[in-house]
């Protein structure tokens, strides 16, 4: 799966989840590429750079969709690449890209990825990252600016899950990249908490 530069940096500057606004795009370029689905319709994830007249550069998280040929940059609009994710986490799988590695992880003693995910729906009211809710119990969250190491929101829900604390919503699984580029968390899934606040529950 390919595109061009300039198509590239007019989809992620066009994207509420995009920070840097205020910056003039100089360079855009696709760091790595793994493909999660080979059959038709194919899924991938890439790690894009944007780099600004300033010297300066963010690395953001896309995802990909190829059905029938046609491609599609934004495929978490798509539930089934949505699911896919969650299966990979369900499964525990390992990706091996050109620069670095996909790992997907389950939480030890989660019991909501045990069933057939049925209805998803996209989340809107995030400004930097994306959401998708499934079955209105799980929630996955993609982190789509990088920031090297362990995402706080992730280490934090470890720590309370692994810990026993009753009053937060468990974390039901993660995925996170390794490799020459950096090392950070690309994605969680916990239990969704209708009218709970960002982190816990998005309303």
């Amino acid at each position: 799966m390919s595109l061009d530069e300039r198509a590239l940096i007019e989809y992620v500057l066009n994207q509420r989840w995009y920070g840097a606004k205020s910056r003039s795009v100089a360079h855009a370029q696709v760091l790595e590429s793994v493909v999660l689905r080979t059959s038709d319709p194919q899924f991938a994830l890439a790690l894009v750079e944007m780099r600004y007249d300033t010297g300066a550069h963010d690395i953001y998280q896309l995802l990909y969709s190829l059905r029938k040929g046609e491609l599609h940059i934004d495929g978490l609009a798509d539930s089934q690449l949505a699911r896919e994710l969650v299966s990979a986490m369900r499964s525990g799988l390992k990706l091996q890209g050109a620069e670095g590695v996909v790992e997907f992880a389950r939480a030890e003693g989660f019991a909501g990825l045990g069933r057939e995910l049925l209805e998803a729906r996209s989340v809107g009211a995030e400004q930097s990252n994306s959401s998708v809710v499934f079955d209105e119990e799980l929630i996955l969250k993609v982190f789509r600016r990088l920031e090297p190491g362990i995402n706080p929101e992730l280490e934090m829900l470890r720590f309370f899950t692994e810990h026993g604390f009753q009053n937060i919503p468990p974390l039901g699984g993660w995925y996170s990249y390794s490799g020459g580029l950096l090392d950070a968390t690309l994605g969680i899934l916990q239990e969704y908490v209708r009218g709970g606040l960002d982190g816990f529950g998005v309303p």
